[in-house]
């Protein structure tokens, strides 16, 4: 019977571990040298498991968000638009729209 040393065991099982959490992750490429204070901003805002990569990339996700969200704002408060009522062409798909969920309602039941 082989016997293991504790610490060569806990690496085993760890590395067990990162190897099934790695193949759901895509593989680490470069290095990004960032400040003590960047570094401690980026630890408290880390989840259980996650690499700091996993935050950057959250944190990149919620700026596009932002961003796009007040891109829509921008275009809500300074665009000019016309009503969709006054568009012979969405008039025609809603008056088609109309019939069709009324022939549904008075139709027979589809199976």
């Amino acid at each position: 019977m082989r016997r293991f040393n504790a610490p060569k065991d806990k690496r085993y099982i760890w590395s067990k571990m990162e190897n099934k959490d790695m193949k759901n992750r895509p593989p680490l490429t470069e290095k990004v040298l960032v400040s003590t204070d960047t570094k401690q901003a980026l630890m408290s805002i880390k989840g259980p498991g996650e690499r700091y990569g996993d935050v950057i990339a959250r944190v990149l996700r919620d700026r596009k968000r932002e961003d796009f969200i007040a891109h829509l704002d921008r275009i809500a408060r300074e665009g000019d638009f016309v009503p969709l009522d006054s568009d012979p062409e969405y008039l025609a798909l809603k008056e088609e729209m109309h019939r069709a969920s009324g022939h549904r309602k008075t139709g027979a039941a589809v199976h």
